[in-house]
């Protein structure tokens, strides 16, 4: 399903929708990320979760769900992330992984369950825009939460 969601008629793209793009000044890269968006939304509660999007793990939102705080001085950016979950031997949340806007990695927080908390805190310089936070539970899959700087 995966590949069919990524597939582009190239024919279709030639005939119709190439002069789309050049009539609208939007370049095929652009296309392919609009194409990516909407398959991030056809996957959100299946591949990924969300409070808006449990999926399967309807009912575990409250302790999955990275809750976000960013503070901003100048151009200094500090984003601290936070699941509300147990970091016990057989159920514990492993990472947090902080991605930009087009879901670009920029860095992670790995945590060992015997010691840490599911607490992170990642400093940037100058960002602007939307940041997504991953929460990946050992047993519940990976959970999205979203802010603006």
């Amino acid at each position: 399903m995966v590949s069919e969601i990524f597939k582009i008629n190239r024919r279709n793209l030639m005939v119709g929708g190439g002069a789309a793009l050049v009539v609208s000044g939007a370049s095929p890269a652009a296309s392919m990320e609009g194409q990516t968006k909407d398959a991030l939304r056809v996957l959100a509660g299946k591949l990924f979760f969300s409070g808006d999007r449990p999926g399967r793990w309807k009912g575990k939102e409250k302790g999955h769900v990275p809750l976000i705080k960013i503070d901003k001085d100048n151009n200094n950016v500090l984003v601290r992330a936070a699941t509300n979950h147990p970091m016990e031997p057989s159920h514990n949340v492993i990472k947090h992984i902080l991605m930009d806007e087009n879901f670009n990695f920029i860095q992670e927080q790995v945590f060992n369950q015997q010691f840490d908390m599911p607490r992170s805190r990642f400093e940037l310089n100058g960002y602007k825009g939307r940041l997504y936070i991953g929460s990946l539970c050992n047993l519940h899959d990976n959970w999205i939460n979203w802010a603006d700087v």
